[in-house]
């Protein structure tokens, strides 16, 4: 827990290097636990970035102090909350995404989220008219798509639940692509990333129930099954043999089972 007195804050304010220096001291705590939050990936933790990040934050609460304009020390630790974020993000940017500006790095980000966290699908869609004046040309999509792969990431280990820490992504890609690992570039991790998703969605489809796997099929027109998704659902009700209350729930019981079973496997990656 995190206390301060009005008295602190007011000297803080006024520039008061002990003040400052207690606040420094007490926000600590909170300051690692952000590093760290914004320093976890898929579970793995770099533990460099933190502490590069940890500096950046007790960096900007030094600085910013001084700017409070609230009264509470709540409004105060919800001010240094948000500067810490906004430091600690703009620093990993910066670190981890080399090679295209601030900007840029933000703008892939939105796309990133309206994209549903596909880097590829991503870069489609930062140049279209969809990103409104924040659009991308061509070559500045796939200039930000290469910085958010970053340059390291065929060197970047895998699951410790699946592999031993020895092993990489360019490991397994060479060894699904049958290129050698010191010859892959990213049309090789695209190439081998999207094998691995069809993979992992036929693995997810066949651990369903055999009515779930044929609605979400027919849904989107998986072989062998053609494709329902403009049809009304009495149609495929008729053709499955089954009412269409039950197939509406297959649907819905198949589509949060098959999240959670391809949530499992995309850890992976």
């Amino acid at each position: 827990m995190t206390h301060f007195t009005a008295e602190m804050i007011a000297a803080a304010k006024g520039n008061n290097l002990d003040a400052v220096a207690a606040i420094i001291a007490e926000t600590d705590a909170l300051v690692l636990q952000r590093s760290r939050d914004y320093a976890t990936r898929g579970g793995r933790t770099d533990h460099d970035l933190a502490d590069d990040l940890a500096q950046a934050g007790r960096i900007r609460i030094w600085e910013c102090v001084g700017k409070f304009e609230g009264d509470t020390p709540a409004q105060f630790m919800a001010f240094l909350d948000k500067a810490l974020h906004s430091a600690m993000g703009d620093q990993r940017r910066k670190l981890s995404r080399p090679g295209v500006f601030e900007q840029t790095s933000k703008d892939f980000e939105i796309a990133l989220t309206r994209s549903g966290g596909d880097p590829y699908e991503a870069a489609r869609f930062a140049s279209t008219d969809e990103m409104g004046p924040r659009k991308m040309a061509p070559d500045r999509a796939y200039a930000a798509l290469l910085s958010w792969l970053g340059t390291d990431s065929l060197d970047r280990p895998l699951s410790e639940d699946m592999y031993s820490d020895a092993i990489t992504l360019g490991d397994v890609i060479a060894a699904e692509s049958n290129i050698p690992a010191d010859l892959l570039d990213h049309t090789d991790y695209e190439s081998t990333r999207r094998t691995t998703i069809r993979e992992q969605v036929h693995r997810a489809l066949g651990l369903l129930s055999e009515r779930q796997r044929h609605v979400l099929k027919a849904d989107h027109g998986i072989s062998p099954i053609g494709y329902y998704g403009d049809t009304p659902d009495a149609v495929l009700a008729g053709d499955m043999g089954v009412t269409t209350d039950q197939l509406k729930q297959a649907r819905i019981k198949g589509k949060k089972r098959f999240f959670e079973l391809y949530q499992a496997g995309a850890r992976a990656w």
